[in-house]
């Protein structure tokens, strides 16, 4: 239920995406978003660290793409993001006699120190990795754009591609490849981040799998 609510206001990004375009769907995560982070309050009586800070940057990044009509500060935001994620996540390791990973879950799991320590440096690589393609797609996205934008009169340079006729322009074919490009980004926020989260989730249980096994044959 935690992982169907966390992705949420991705789900719902994508959705208003493809039917509006990127800035509609800008301020729908923003609100979804908040949503979240109120729904978590009510229901747990506290509000979630991770769900605040994607909140905050997501305003800021989210608000000034809006404001200048400019996708990058939103799209670089997703690899901000999971680095903040991984550099926390790693300094934990360091910091204090719990890793982060321990502290969230040390109640319900009671495992070695140094399985602890594996598990936090190996979803900081994780996040890394993800942070590393999402980079890769918004170079490919903000390239393509503004090789469009620039090789011919644009009416306004700021335009949402994904409302925008292609058929209208004489440069149909950089436009279409810059409008795939921006999908293909937002196919891997949603897509991407989730399939490589469930990879990182599955590859966890099967780490702890053989401490599981060991304290049900020890009880």
């Amino acid at each position: 239920m935690k992982f169907l609510l966390d992705f949420g206001p991705i789900v719902l990004f994508f959705i208003v995406y493809k039917y509006y375009g990127l800035y509609a769907a800008i301020y729908a995560m923003i609100a979804s978003t908040f949503v979240q982070i109120m729904y978590s309050r009510v229901t747990t009586g506290k509000f979630v660290t991770s769900q605040v800070l994607t909140f905050a940057l997501l305003v800021v990044f989210g608000g000034i793409s809006i404001v200048l009509r400019d996708p990058a500060f939103v799209m670089w935001k997703v690899s901000v993001l999971y680095v903040i994620f991984a550099a926390v996540l790693i300094g934990s390791n360091y910091v204090g006699s719990k890793t982060l990973l321990e502290r969230m879950m040390g109640k319900e799991l009671q495992l070695p120190r140094n399985t602890w320590v594996n598990l936090t440096w190996f979803w900081s690589l994780g996040f890394i990795i993800i942070a590393i393609i999402n980079a890769f797609f918004v170079n490919t996205a903000l390239s393509a754009r503004n090789l469009f934008l620039t090789s011919g009169s644009i009416v306004n340079p700021k335009i949402d591609l994904k409302n925008f006729d292609c058929s209208q322009s004489p440069l149909e074919s950089l436009c279409l490849i810059a409008q795939s490009s921006e999908e293909s980004w937002v196919n891997f926020k949603l897509f991407g981040t989730l399939g490589l989260t469930l990879v990182l989730i599955i590859i966890t249980v099967l780490m702890l799998s053989k401490h599981i096994k060991e304290k049900q044959t020890d009880s």
